[in-house]
């Protein structure tokens, strides 16, 4: 126990000494170094921490490496960029197009409905009126589904369009504040948007940062290199 202590205390003397002989021969600026690495002993061997492309380094892997992270509320992005004139524009023509063309099968399944309610089961002209009543109606049905169809993937390909915009932003921003990775996120104190089950565990997993230290979300940064509102 003693020779133990001794050692500890040893140690603790000569990396006094190292680190009194740099501050002194650095002119008192209160820095340590420079070195080319820090040797962290343990029962399992040395660790050399160095400096690999102005980040702390402990290996010659990528992923030993202590990389800087940011968080971005992405969602508030998209729903601004899905607002911008010219997808709105572009839905509304869309919509357009679907109601024009629809609009002639849903005029003569109202006009065959109307003569419909005119006749009995007994009138001669019945069967006949109930056939084409059906036939309209289910081509009245298939368009609408086109129209639904057409609509989702204008939308998914407009959200695709934002969303690369959002990465470039972001990119544009970590490489100013020198960030590594960013991962999207729901800040954890955001109220829920009320809805089923269904959309309340998305909403939790979303959440993926339980707790953030200040500096990490760089949403506004983000949000500003857009020409958004935070």
């Amino acid at each position: 126990m003693k020779q133990q202590l001794s050692t500890i205390l040893i140690g603790t003397f000569l990396l006094g000494g190292i680190a009194t002989s740099t501050l002194i021969s650095n002119d008192d600026t209160g820095k340590l170094g420079p070195a080319d690495a820090l040797i962290l002993s343990s029962e399992e061997g040395d660790l050399a921490v160095t400096n690999k492309e102005g980040r702390l380094s402990w290996g010659e892997e990528k992923n030993s490496t202590v990389w800087s992270m940011g968080f971005m509320e992405t969602g508030k992005a998209l729903k601004q960029l899905l607002k911008a004139d010219h997808f709105k524009d572009t839905r509304e023509d869309l919509n357009a197009e679907i109601e024009d063309n629809i609009s002639e099968t849903r005029n003569a399944l109202e006009a065959i409905t109307e003569e419909a309610k005119t006749l009995t089961p007994e009138d001669p002209n019945f069967g006949e009126v109930r056939q084409q009543w059906q036939q309209l109606y289910d081509q009245f049905q298939r368009m609408q589904q086109l129209g639904a169809d057409a609509r989702g993937a204008l939308y998914a390909e407009q959200m695709q369009e934002s969303y690369k915009e959002i990465v470039e932003a972001v990119n544009v921003v970590a490489e100013r504040m020198d960030i590594d990775m960013v991962l999207r996120f729901i800040p954890p104190g955001d109220d829920f948007e009320q809805g089923n089950p269904d959309s309340i565990i998305m909403q939790i997993r979303l959440r993926s940062a339980l707790r953030t230290p200040e500096g990490v979300d760089i949403t506004d940064e983000v949000l500003a290199e857009l020409g958004l509102d935070d």
